[in-house]
């Protein structure tokens, strides 16, 4: 599930007003939490804050209080995030004070800058801004680079048998997966229930009521399936995500197989390393840098191959459409 993090620059504001009026008015597909720091010690002691953030594939948002050391507390913080690869959607400037600095912050930040003057009343300020656009704020890359988000992998739980378990439990468990890493392969996700389950190789007769949930959960407008061209309906390459959510995110390879990310994400990513400069027949080798592989296999050559026509094709229908425009 996308998650908005509220990182506090200064133990001065208190976060809990703002984050109780995030949860009323964030998409249903959204959560939120919240950090007294991104380079504070996580409470078991395991580590920093920011690599539990960059785990949970989070985009902060940063809760600066209006003071002398506005512009400065609140940079570090977002440097300090998108040095660890995370997405910083906004600097929220609680109260009054730093005048002279909030333009600083709107020059330099590389996000939006909102104003709180009462952070104990922040709702009528909530309400109006882009919290949807916000859950969807990616990285930042160098000038020329592509940066991938984090992957947020799904935390294997005990789940029961597909073959044998009731509905609801199958619901449950499947889009708790596909909350955590969705967008996601339909067979990434059968394959990942099916070995909490206990189950070795994913089968037909344990595959059929995983399909059926997540049908099931479609015709209850809890799920969306997005078939790639060239894929039939109905397959282990259905793209399933949470209604609400972005239908496309790029992100790192994390623990999945070459085969595993969705192609209209692979295309994305080789869309976004054009843009940035890359050549056509360089965009396979990209790719696998970019995900940290290294061996191009006979499987991984044709994945991509499927990508990039899919990437090129896009970009085809977007200069027809620009075409049929400028004749009309």
């Amino acid at each position: 599930m996308p998650e908005l993090l509220v990182v506090a620059t200064s133990s001065a504001v208190d976060a809990r007003d703002l984050v109780r009026s995030l949860e009323r008015h964030l998409p249903a597909a959204g959560t939120v939490r919240s950090a007294p720091g991104l380079l504070a010690a996580r409470r078991d002691g395991e580590g920093l804050i920011r690599e539990d953030a960059r785990r949970r594939g989070a985009v902060i948002c940063v809760l600066a209080p209006g003071g002398p050391d506005l512009a400065n507390h609140a940079l570090l913080t977002v440097d300090a995030a998108r040095s660890a690869g995370l997405a910083v959607a906004v600097i929220v400037v609680a109260g009054p004070g730093g005048a002279d600095q909030r333009q600083v912050l709107r020059e330099h930040a590389g996000c939006d800058v909102v104003e709180l003057p009462d952070p104990q009343a922040p709702s009528g300020q909530v309400a109006g801004w882009p919290l949807a656009a916000w859950l969807a704020a990616e990285p930042l890359g160098a000038a020329g680079a592509v940066a991938p988000a984090p992957y947020a992998a799904w935390e294997e739980a005990r789940v029961p048998d597909p073959r044998s378990a009731g509905r609801d439990a199958i619901d449950a468990a499947l889009l708790d997966i596909v909350r955590t890493e969705g967008p996601i392969l339909a067979g990434r996700a059968y394959r990942l229930y099916n070995r909490a389950a206990g189950g070795r190789q994913l089968t037909s007769i344990a595959r059929a009521p995983l399909s059926s949930s997540a049908h099931r959960l479609r015709q209850q407008g809890r799920l969306v399936f997005v078939t790639p061209p060239g894929s039939a309906p109905g397959s282990d390459e259905d793209v399933l995500h949470l209604a609400g959510t972005p239908e496309v995110r790029v992100r790192e390879l994390g623990p999945r197989a070459l085969d595993e990310v969705p192609l209209t994400e692979a295309a994305e990513l080789m869309r976004r390393l054009t843009a940035a400069g890359h050549a056509r027949n360089d965009l396979p080798r990209v790719v696998l840098d970019t995900y940290g592989l290294v061996r191009m296999t006979a499987k991984a050559e044709a994945s991509l191959a499927r990508a990039r026509e899919l990437a090129e094709g896009d970009d085809h229908d977007e200069r027809d459409d620009d075409d049929e425009h400028d004749a009309g």
